[in-house]
């Protein structure tokens, strides 16, 4: 965790429970002892998705809600879908593995309650084709399209972006990968999870769909199932979404992991060593 997580944790926990009450009361009783989660996770150094798993976990049953997000998230996958025709054809352009991993960083932008990040859905369209149009900073596409002619293990972020993932599940099987496509294992967040994955086709085109166990924020080893686990570990590659994978997976032991996220937040951005908004397709 950095110095600006724990205000982005807490600005994110007070906009879900705007989402679900307006009962001040239980909102500042939430708020009380998120801050205490959020300090002690804090001290002791720990990795921003996993502390953030942990406040989430409480916030929830504080709540009474297992899914705050739903109706945003049901609102990203229906925005997606409805500009997908769109996107396919500036997919098929040119160099179509590059330009699926292009529009599979893009749709990493349906990310709500991160601080100082808005997500552009009402006019997604726009958003997209503006952003097509820029360079991946970081671009290990080749090496990256080398790696999936084996065994992949794709690890999916939100919800609306798991729609253009399917297009780079495609040029995966295109190339001979096995995928092993792998979302969280209930709701959390605005995160994908099975019910998305079949919204978005992608039980169609993918070997077969996982989960990362308890629905962690990210990857929390301990919590991971066995085949789950199992998949990592004989891996050729893992591609890893967004920002909370890479928090749990920059410095972990498996080999060969690709990086496709967008750039949404400073402490993200300067441990990758890019500008806030960059785009970057980099393997490890």
């Amino acid at each position: 965790m950095k110095a600006k997580c724990p205000a982005c944790l807490l600005n994110r926990i007070y906009q879900e429970c705007r989402l679900v009450t307006d009962d001040e009361r239980l909102t500042n009783k939430i708020i009380q002892e998120s801050i205490e989660i959020i300090a002690d996770e804090f001290r002791k150094g720990e990795i921003n998705a996993v502390a953030s798993t942990r406040v989430h976990r409480v916030v929830y049953s504080m709540l009474g809600n297992d899914d705050p997000y739903k109706r945003l998230k049901m609102r990203a996958n229906q925005e997606s879908l409805k500009i997908l025709p769109f996107v396919v054809k500036l997919v098929e352009k040119r160099d179509t593995f590059k330009n699926a991993v292009k529009a599979s960083i893009i749709g990493n932008s349906f990310d709500y309650g991160v601080l100082d990040h808005d997500v552009n859905d009402s006019n997604f369209r726009d958003y997209f084709q503006m952003e097509f149009e820029k360079e991946l900073v970081i671009d290990h596409t080749s090496e990256i399209k080398h790696l999936c002619r084996g065994k992949v293990v794709y690890i999916a972020d939100n919800a609306g972006e798991i729609v253009f993932d399917r297009l780079l599940v495609e040029e995966i099987k295109k190339a001979g990968g096995f995928v092993s496509f792998v979302v969280r294992a209930k709701p959390v967040l605005s995160d994908a999870t099975a019910e998305d994955a079949k919204i978005a086709g992608i039980d169609r085109v993918a070997d077969e769909i996982l989960t990362n166990g308890k629905g962690a924020i990210g990857i929390m080893e301990e919590e991971l199932p066995d085949i789950t686990r199992e998949r990592m570990e004989q891996a050729d590659i893992i591609i890893s979404k967004g920002m909370a994978n890479y928090e749990c997976l920059s410095e972990s032991r498996y080999k060969n992991i690709a990086f496709l996220l967008k750039a949404k937040c400073e402490p993200v951005a300067s441990d990758i060593g890019v500008n806030v908004g960059d785009m970057v397709a980099m393997l490890k």
